[in-house]
């Protein structure tokens, strides 16, 4: 009697969010690190000294591994630290009437405020070479999440395509620090308040304490109150979670600050 196979069981696709931690970078300093201790190794049978070169490797393999760990803490088995920035933004903004991503990405943030309640929801990114991520898959990943009707915008932070006040809510999560169009990071700010409604909520969280992005906290909460801002609270991201190693350090989300508030009547 002849065994018919079995066949395996069709995989179900899921949503693809990647973190805000590169993994082609990090893919490329492993692979550094190994080809230097490659060639210490290598160079050690014609010459023992020589595999004083792999020490060369120290670096590499540290940026590596802190790399490594951020984008394990990032996720959902590491502490889901983006999961609970993002909840922090959908808190400050609300629910109902029409929101606004500046840099959607994958698109993550924009559907989590889709599924937390009414309102139209558009997301916005340059989905520039660099990134991991593309309008086809933040399209694609709302489809898997069966949130319908979300609408993926092709353009700059600092020169949005939408007239004035055109939502009620703008959230952003570390995006304006990230606009290369523009040689002062605050006209995104700017920007992201010109198209909000007035008496519209805002919720921002970036490294704004980062000296070599934005020269001081103060000016861009300046250039808020500049575009009709009226801040609520102002926050850095260490106060409101214990962030551990290598979350805290300077060259990832030490200088992180979650800025929300309102638009002015009549600004």
């Amino acid at each position: 009697m002849t065994r018919r196979k079995m066949a395996a069981p069709a995989r179900t696709e899921r949503p693809v969010y990647p973190t805000w931690i590169r993994s082609s970078r990090i893919v490329l300093v492993w692979w550094l690190a190994a080809g230097v201790i490659a060639i210490g190794v290598t160079a050690s049978f014609l010459w023992l000294p020589g595999l004083a070169i792999a020490l060369l490797a120290l670096p590499f393999l540290y940026i590596a591994a802190v790399l490594t760990m951020v984008t394990h803490r990032l996720g959902p088995s590491g502490g889901d630290l983006q999961r609970r920035i993002h909840h922090l933004l959908i808190d400050a903004v609300g629910v109902g009437g029409r929101l606004l991503d500046v840099g959607c990405g994958s698109g993550q943030l924009l559907i989590r405020c889709a599924k937390a309640g009414p309102g139209e929801c558009v997301g916005l990114d340059y989905w520039g070479d660099d990134w991991e991520y593309s309008k086809v898959q933040a399209e694609r990943n709302a489809q898997l999440e069966g949130v319908p009707g979300l609408e993926f915008v092709h353009g700059s932070a600092s020169r949005l395509p939408f007239p004035d006040g055109s939502f009620a809510r703008v959230v952003s999560s570390l995006t304006f620090h990230e606009v290369r169009d523009v040689a002062d990071k605050t006209a995104s700010l700017a920007e992201a308040l010109r198209v909000l409604e007035s008496g519209g909520r805002f919720a921002f969280v970036d490294l704004f304490d980062a000296p070599g992005f934005y020269q001081g906290r103060e000016r861009v909460l300046d250039a808020v109150r500049r575009a009709g801002g009226e801040i609520a609270s102002v926050r850095k991201l260490t106060e409101m979670f214990e962030l551990k190693f290598p979350m805290n350090m300077g060259k990832v989300l030490k200088y992180a600050v979650v800025v929300t508030g309102t638009k002015s009547p009549g600004a």
